[in-house]
């Protein structure tokens, strides 16, 4: 009912061709206070000084949700050239490069010009050892920034591409992939090839191989790949595809090239691929669990896991977070290597693991985010429910996955194991959102 008040209460404040925008702007912030993504389509018109002060509030405030920011972000992103709330933003950031991470983010996104140097000043700082980089999400971010620009001078993106090196912090590694995938020329293009099959930004850099150029290869991608710049030596036909072109493409394969059921891959939880370098496994043990006997069904999962984790290189992290009648890692440091000693402990953890209690999704969410990630550097969580929270709403478990996605460039691979169908046919189940917002892989097995 909230949501339709405000969107009625919209709908009679034109901010266009009127003198009513203090009002329109009220309307917002009400909004935004509220939670209300829909309130925010009244910024389209609305960009003055007054809506640019409006905005930077909210993303300074630590109770606006990172979703309602990123909004805010795509929508400022369209505000015209001549608009004085631009000329505010581009003052604003010019007077503080220190800014919280969540600022920084909202730059990052807003696709202006004018940044560029601001952003490009940020990667050229780095030194030392890259592994031991202070505050790598900034840079991440900067590298995000200038991803949203095709006509990138060859040195920032050969530069680019060499944070793509494995031994930077994985967010790092993540954005640069992504960007490159918007940068139209040739060096892009070479520095994504050899990373073609890495555990943990391969599906980053597939994609961007695809929107610069509409080529995809999975036979055998490397051998492929290099062919194919050696057939196009002189001048590459960039498509410059969007993201969703992508999953496009990738939906319409599925269709035509069904997976072929007569192979088995053992190397996978609940049928989803077994890959990354420093993997995280959260697990629902709620008392739901007993049904069907999933308690025993998930152990047997994690056991094989264990055992393929045998025969995976030590380089190798891994963690497991349950929740239920708690939450509890099986590690005290959250990640830890893939040696002996550690998967003996993983093993007794799984053995023990007894359905109890509720499914307090935002709770082991936050609990991961603040004790587990920050210097853990994982790529890939598996996320394991039957479910919905039972200590918060949905929407809060969707802005915390946001949170970690745009902070750590994680990607969730959900399995659904219970969870209920949505009454609205089409809708998506949670878990399905939770990966489709940070381009991980869904599955409800049967």
């Amino acid at each position: 009912m909230k949501r339709l008040l405000v969107a009625l209460a919209l709908a009679t404040v034109a901010c266009r061709g009127t003198d009513d925008e203090d009002a329109q702007l009220k309307l917002i912030a009400k909004g935004i206070k509220d939670g209300v993504q829909e309130s925010l389509a009244g910024l389209h018109d609305c960009h003055g000084e007054k809506a640019a002060k409006l905005v930077l509030d909210a993303v300074r405030s630590d109770r606006v949700g990172a979703g309602l920011k990123a909004r805010m972000a795509e929508i400022a992103a369209t505000w015209p050239v001549s608009a004085p709330g631009r000329a505010s933003l581009l003052d604003w950031i010019t007077r503080h490069p220190n800014c919280s991470d969540d600022e920084l983010l909202f730059f990052a996104s807003l696709r202006l010009r004018e940044t560029r140097s601001f952003f490009w000043t940020q990667i050229e700082q780095i030194k030392g050892d890259p592994a031991k980089l202070r505050q790598p999400q900034r840079v991440a971010m900067a590298v995000m920034a200038l991803g949203f620009f095709e006509d990138n001078p060859e040195p920032v993106v050969t530069r680019i591409g060499s944070l793509l090196a494995e031994d930077y912090p994985h967010v790092i590694r993540a954005c640069s992939a992504d960007a490159l995938g918007g940068m139209r020329h040739r060096a892009a293009v070479e520095a994504l090839i050899p990373h073609v099959q890495d555990d943990a930004v391969g599906p980053q850099v597939v994609r961007s191989l695809y929107r610069l150029t509409g080529q995809h290869f999975d036979r055998n991608p490397p051998e492929q790949w290099r062919d194919w710049l050696a057939e196009n030596p002189q001048r590459i036909d960039f498509k410059m595809h969007t993201q969703a072109d992508f999953d496009n493409f990738l939906k319409m394969q599925a269709l035509l090239n069904p997976d072929d059921d007569s192979v088995t891959n053992m190397d996978t939880f609940y049928g989803i691929d077994l890959r990354g370098k420093a993997m995280l496994f959260i697990l629902d043990v709620s008392g739901s669990m007993t049904t069907d006997d999933r308690i025993s069904k998930l152990r047997a999962q994690m056991s094989n896991i264990l055992v393929i984790l045998g025969s995976r290189s030590e380089k190798l992290r891994f963690g497991i977070a349950i929740f239920g009648d708690d939450v509890r890692p099986c590690f005290p440091r959250g990640i830890m290597a893939n040696d002996e000693a550690n998967r003996r402990k993983a093993v007794r953890f799984v053995e023990d693991l007894q359905a109890d209690g509720g499914t307090p999704m935002v709770e082991v969410l936050d609990y991961a985010n603040r004790k587990i990630l920050p210097d853990a550097n994982v790529d890939t969580i598996y996320f394991l429910s039957d479910g919905a929270p039972s200590d918060g709403t949905p929407e809060m478990v969707l802005d915390i996955t946001r949170r970690i996605f745009q902070q750590r460039q994680i990607r969730f691979n959900t399995i659904s194991i219970g969870e209920d169908t949505p009454e609205v046919f089409g809708e998506q189940t949670l878990l399905q959102q939770m990966a489709e917002l940070t381009g991980g892989t869904f599955t409800q097995p049967r």
